[in-house]
């Protein structure tokens, strides 16, 4: 429903404000009354043509605090879309699809401006990342934000479901709940990767913190959870047909110095057929785990050190089914002989 502002200059977006067509320079405008989310379909988004202008001109239109609703249909996008403080941008599940074909080393969803910390919340989308390099989500500058029933598919190698590095402000204190991530067949050598809470650029010396993921599903990425940060917990995560599921190590700079260590915990997750599922890199990457079942797999935990690990496993060995009884279990790589 729209009524006749006849002192309104405002400029025309084809959404909220639209000019009568013979008078675009005078005053006056049509104002649609904003009851509700608005429909990119009010911008001009259709599964028929690139969306990106149409997206981003209902996100804009939100301005702070809003939400914008994408409807049930196949939209593509070729840029990065760019989230405002406070927004809600949602959909109706896996029906509604973001066909994301921007450039390498960007995200399909990110946030409006400079990535400082920026709240926001995203759920029931589909995105589908079709350029080798990109992401689903960019989670730079996102903290405080929640992350509902959100599907990734990576159709390109060396793709990330969600990329986070951190940046003193960001990722941190994020909630994502039933997020799904898929990628290519090869999950061996596809250089996907589900969770990639990665480092910052160029100090290389902060990472994601304080995240929590509950539930969700990850399958043929070759590390499903890649982790530098301090203090994520990890509850009841899916994990199947992948390589290594959680791999826990230092930002690069952190390496060098005194206090380096972090820890993060894995709790009640299930993994089959993935040849490692946890990776301890570095010996000061703490973990405590306890793992719900595990099969299909070549060892349990790879460890650079035993000292502050905990990981609790219903499977010795190789058995081929679980048991009642918890064990620890952890594989201690061996130091390098020197020549």
């Amino acid at each position: 429903m729209f009524y006749w502002n006849s002192s309104s200059r405002n400029p025309d977006d084809n959404g909220m404000v639209v000019a009568a067509s013979d008078n675009d320079n005078k005053d006056g405008r049509w104002s649609r009354v904003d009851s509700g989310p608005l429909d990119i379909r009010w911008f001009g988004a259709s599964p028929t043509q690139d969306a990106t202008q149409a997206i981003q001109a209902a996100l804009a239109a939100a301005g702070r605090g809003g939400e914008v609703h994408i409807p049930a249909g196949a939209f593509h996008v070729s840029r990065p879309l760019e989230i405002p403080q406070g927004v809600h941008l949602v959909g109706t599940g896996l029906l509604s699809e973001l066909h994301y074909s921007g450039p390498a080393r960007t995200g399909c969803l990110r946030v409006s401006g400079e990535p400082k910390t920026i709240s926001l919340a995203i759920s029931r989308l589909n995105i589908l990342v079709l350029t080798e390099e990109a992401y689903g989500v960019d989670l730079s500058g996102m903290s405080y934000s929640r992350f509902d029933h959100i599907t990734v598919h990576l159709r390109q190698p060396n793709t990330s479901g969600f990329y986070g590095p951190g940046n003193t402000q960001s990722p941190y204190y994020n909630v994502f709940t039933a997020c799904h991530v898929a990628g290519t067949a090869d999950y061996t050598r596809n250089g996907c990767i589900g969770f990639n809470f990665t480092f910052d650029q160029p100090e290389q010396m902060q990472s994601a913190n304080a995240n929590q993921i509950y539930g969700g599903h990850i399958s043929t990425c070759q590390v499903a959870v890649h982790c530098l940060g301090v203090g994520n917990v990890f509850h009841g995560q899916v994990i199947e047909s992948s390589d290594i599921g959680y791999q826990f190590d230092l930002c690069p700079a952190r390496k060098k110095t005194v206090q380096r260590g972090s820890v993060n915990d894995v709790v009640g997750c299930y993994t089959e057929h993935v040849r490692l599922p946890i990776q301890q890199k570095h010996a000061d990457a703490f973990v405590t785990a306890q793992l719900a079942y595990v099969t299909g797999y070549e060892r349990v935990f790879e460890a650079k050190s035993t000292r502050n690990c905990i990981v609790l496993s219903p499977h010795f060995g190789r058995l081929p089914q679980s048991r009642s009884l918890f064990e620890r279990r952890i594989d201690v790589l061996e130091p390098a002989k020197t020549p």
